[in-house]
């Protein structure tokens, strides 16, 4: 599929050329995660019961599997970024409940830049190693982190 992207942001634009990610940013709203649908409806309604008030947008797909199996961007407004991040680090740490686990998600949170070159550290099983756009699978556990190009919009942001 060629779809095209925004040039802020890498997220694929809809039907009427708009971001829908730099639309809701403009608006007072950032983007705190993009997944499928169930995974962003729990988020957000663990978020509303904390007393925030996220939002969601459906993405336009990118890949032919998002037309059946579309992602959503999650969001809340800029003064309760921290606390989304509190409260959703804290749910997770209860589902999770290992510290390595934790350590994983905090390696997740920093993300990758594979286009800044020289050694990084993998987000899954923390081993450290020269990444390249050519070679970016870690050669401990096989994570591949794959092409810039390809990344989601907010992994391409990091």
């Amino acid at each position: 599929m060629d779809v095209p992207s925004c040039p802020k942001c890498n997220t694929p634009l809809d039907s009427k050329q708009t971001c829908v990610t730099c639309a809701a940013e403009a608006e007072g709203l950032k983007l705190i995660g993009r997944s499928g649908y169930a995974s962003v409806k729990e988020m957000m309604d663990l978020l509303s019961g904390e007393g925030l008030s996220p939002a969601m947008d459906q993405v336009s797909p990118r890949r032919p599997e998002e037309q059946l199996h579309p992602l959503w961007n999650l969001y809340v407004p800029e003064d309760e970024t921290g606390r989304a991040a509190d409260i959703l680090q804290k749910d997770w740490a209860h589902l999770i409940g290992d510290p390595e686990a934790m350590a994983a998600a905090a390696r997740g949170l920093k993300g990758v830049d594979l286009d800044a070159g020289g050694e990084i550290e993998c987000p899954a099983c923390g081993h450290r190693f020269a990444a390249s756009v050519a070679s970016a699978d870690c050669p401990d556990c096989g994570l591949s982190l794959g092409a810039p190009a390809e990344a989601s919009p907010d992994e391409a942001e990091t």
